[in-house]
């Protein structure tokens, strides 16, 4: 049997074969929680609820990239947050800074807060580019209906599109064309 990958044991390959791969549901967003607790809990550290919360919303937008971690993208995030955390800290005076690692939001993201200026940043993202004022506009909408949604507890994607098709030359308004998830 000839396999693509060197150095295989053959007698795996020839056991799972690369034409029958497993498929491995991913976890659910409370068992990710679950996981990102017990993780704090062994290494000792903790989280504020605002910090789990971006943990929660960058998971579930990792979710919908090719080859999603599961577990082991939270294990990725504690990680990433430790290195912006001792920063973080390095900026408190020592007598001030607590003793017990608590991280916050901008530990796992440090552009957490970017919702707040999102219509700013959308103006901002097409500022260089001809007649595109519907395509802000239509977007400046779904920004409004992501928040409400997010405040609602309901997931943003279920009600605007995510994928989005731009035809026609720039400087032609009304060209973009969307495709539903």
């Amino acid at each position: 049997m000839s396999t693509p990958f060197k150095n295989v044991n053959e007698g795996l390959a020839r056991r799972f074969r690369i034409e029958d791969p497993f498929n491995f549901e991913d976890f659910s967003t409370s068992e990710l929680m679950n996981i990102l607790n017990k993780k704090l809990k062994e290494q000792d550290l903790g989280a504020t609820d605002a910090a789990k919360k971006i943990v929660i919303e960058q998971l579930n937008r990792s979710r919908n990239r090719p080859n999603f971690g599961n577990a082991g993208e939270v294990e990725n995030m504690i990680g990433a947050a430790k290195v912006r955390s001792v920063a973080r800290r390095a900026a408190i005076p020592l007598a001030q800074r607590p003793t017990h690692i608590i991280f916050e939001p901008q530990d796992f993201c440090p552009d957490f807060d970017r919702s707040a200026n999102a219509s700013t940043n959308l103006g901002k993202l097409f500022e260089d580019i001809v007649g595109c004022q519907d395509i802000i506009s239509r977007l400046g909408e779904y920004q409004k209906i992501a928040v409400v949604s997010k405040a609602r507890g309901i997931d943003p994607r279920e009600q605007i599109p995510t994928n989005f098709v731009f035809i026609g030359p720039p400087g032609i308004p009304n060209v973009c064309c969307y495709v539903s998830d």
